[in-house]
């Protein structure tokens, strides 16, 4: 199989290769969802795995869960969790629609296609990757419903054009959106271009929208915030 290796801020390696790549959504998922260093996490649709190794990067203890259903993306996984002696993380090569496990999660993430519409411009692999060909919001939803402790957490990001689409899977499974936030490029940037959203399972009727999050400064750097969120200062 062959890779490079890309290392994170405390020196995890993380595996890639040019379909399982990772971009700065997966860093601000990662960041986002606060994932509590014993508290037990489960990434849908994790590709190489980085949102779970970024966990590990930032001193997670507790079981992480690397599930994709690609094959390629899971041996990635694999990969890294043997380069860094990880014993507390798990690559899984299975359909969230249908994985059977014992295990219960406080918090799980899913970094899922964006694009719902158009023809695909790519391989049928590649394409399955950008477009909703197989999984739905509502089948993160209604997963993430059956594996969750009462109260733990589904945090997603998306298009900002979805959002609707989400909160409605989400309440549909009787996960309740608490926390929101969207992403701007700039301050003055005329449209957020990701949406976060944190919902809570069988969660009380609240929602907060959080300020916007800025990623570039005025000098047209990263903010503050997002070098702080890639563990630069």
């Amino acid at each position: 199989m062959n890779y490079t290796i890309e290392t994170l801020a405390h020196g995890t390696k993380v595996c890639i290769n040019s379909t399982h790549r990772f971009g700065t959504d997966a860093f601000l998922l990662s960041d986002f969802c606060g994932v509590k260093y014993a508290q037990t996490a489960l990434d849908i649709g994790s590709g190489c795995g980085i949102i779970p190794l970024r966990w590990k990067d930032r001193g997670h203890r507790a079981m992480a869960v690397a599930l994709e259903i690609d094959a390629e993306g899971t041996a990635l996984t694999d990969e890294s969790i043997k380069l860094n002696n990880l014993d507390n993380m798990l690559a899984v090569n299975r359909d969230i629609r249908t994985w059977q496990t014992d295990m219960q999660f406080d918090v799980i993430t899913c970094n899922p296609p964006y694009f719902t519409a158009g023809k695909p411009k790519d391989n049928e692999k590649k394409a399955s990757f950008r477009h909703q060909l197989t999984l739905t919001d509502n089948d993160v939803a209604a997963a993430a419903y059956r594996l969750l402790k009462d109260n733990g957490k589904l945090c997603i990001c998306q298009r900002p054009s979805q959002l609707a689409a989400v909160i409605y899977a989400m309440k549909s499974n009787r996960i309740e959106p608490k926390v929101i936030r969207f992403v701007r490029q700039r301050k003055d940037s005329p449209h957020p271009w990701l949406v976060l959203v944190d919902g809570r399972k069988n969660g009380g009727v609240s929602l907060t929208v959080m300020p916007d999050l800025i990623m570039e400064n005025e000098q047209g750097g990263f903010s503050d915030e997002v070098l702080k969120i890639y563990n630069k200062i």
